[in-house]
């Protein structure tokens, strides 16, 4: 398990040097060591541009199925981790390997409900795997998809507010 907390942590480094995001120390010791097992499947997500260390940070795993995509009932997996500003990381397990999406939103309320306005648009910051252009509509899956392989991979989100 000490191994791979360590390749988990040299992956977030290795991070630093491309997204001034998580260039500081905070990234490195935001890391929820319990959830990291290295086991297989193993998605590891770094959420960027958490502005408080308060509430939730939820993220949702979905399969390689359009119609099933942001829906409760296409969801494969879901976990929720304490908010850490500015990076929240920890992992999931996908139940195999493939392509899957993850949607991820700052629960800053911890109501584990992901908050609209009155227009029926987000109350609270999310964002989706890949980081797609969002226009007035949810993205494509395809845009949102990542392989997942047996060994595992590392994903990195930004929230947008």
């Amino acid at each position: 398990m000490r191994r791979s907390v360590a390749l988990f942590l040299r992956a977030v480094a290795g991070a630093a040097l491309i997204s001034p995001a998580v260039a500081d120390d905070t990234a490195v010791t935001n890391i929820d060591h319990v959830s990291c097992t290295g086991g297989p499947n193993e998605v590891r997500i770094v959420i960027h541009n958490v502005k408080k260390s308060v509430g939730l940070m939820t993220a949702d795993l979905y399969r390689n199925d359009s119609e099933g995509f942001l829906k409760r009932d296409g969801r494969v997996a879901q976990v929720r981790f304490a908010a850490k500003a500015p990076v929240t990381a920890f992992c999931m397990d996908a139940p195999t390997p493939d392509a899957y999406a993850i949607a991820v939103y700052h629960d800053k309320n911890a109501n584990k409900s992901f908050d609209k306005n009155a227009l029926g648009l987000p109350a609270e910051p999310f964002g989706l795997s890949n980081n797609p252009v969002l226009r007035m509509a949810p993205p494509k899956i395809d845009d949102t998809l990542v392989d997942v392989p047996p060994s595992g991979v590392t994903v990195d989100i930004d929230l947008k507010n």
